[in-house]
């Protein structure tokens, strides 16, 4: 039977108890998925929060740091398989950062995001790591399965999550344009995902979030 989780706490404690078992000096690799706007980066952001509480290194990767450029990401001529296949760089991801991190505990690295609507450079200098968590859409595909220690789903409805991502908008972006972005490529590569790669059947437990948070604020 699968996991279920309704607190960040809950999830700490399993995380733990790997770190404890993990009979190895490599870094464990955490996958935290979900769609998009599903509030996947709060809840990592929490989990790692409460590791850290207990003195264990953690290191946050999030996905949307390595989204691909503007042009590839919206092409006006992807389809949702395409905007799914194309829309992150996962795999220079994984060669770049998760995997050097994961043998050695420790890198120092960047990726540059030039041509996007957020132009920036993401520094990472992570030393004497021991868990590696990787938050963001997509990241249970076949492909990366065997990459990951453990594996959460985290369960949302696409109109829970069509609102967190309008609210995190730039308050100049169009509503409409944001609608249309949703409507015609997100929601389905999403649903295309789902269909295609089954994440939540995969994935060993299932985060579904609780109307209170009071939990979240107990350590174990």
């Amino acid at each position: 039977m699968k996991t279920v989780f309704n607190n960040a706490a809950q999830i700490k404690s399993v995380l733990r108890d790997l770190h404890t078992q993990k009979g190895s000096s490599k870094a464990k690799i955490i996958a935290i998925s979900g769609i998009e706007g599903g509030g996947k980066r709060a809840l990592t952001e929490k989990v790692a929060e409460a590791l850290q509480l207990e003195g264990i290194s953690v290191a946050i990767v999030h996905t949307d740091d390595w989204e691909a450029c503007d042009r590839v990401r919206f092409n006006v001529m992807n389809s949702p398989a395409e905007y799914y296949l194309n829309a992150y760089r996962l795999d220079e991801m994984v060669e770049e950062l998760i995997l050097p991190l994961k043998l050695f505990g420790s890198v120092k690295t960047s990726v540059t995001l030039a041509d996007v609507m957020n132009p920036r450079t993401v520094d990472y200098n992570f030393e004497n790591i021991d868990i590696i968590l990787i938050e963001g859409v997509y990241l249970l595909q076949d492909a990366y399965l065997a990459l990951y220690d453990y594996s959460i789903w985290v369960e949302s409805d696409f109109d829970a999550a069509f609102a967190l991502l309008k609210s995190q908008v730039d308050i100049e972006q169009s509503q409409k344009a944001l609608v249309n972005l949703f409507e015609g490529l997100i929601k389905p590569a999403a649903q295309y995902h789902i269909y295609t790669d089954d994440p939540q059947g995969h994935a060993q437990s299932v985060y579904i979030e609780q109307e209170s948070n009071d939990n979240d604020n107990k350590t174990e």
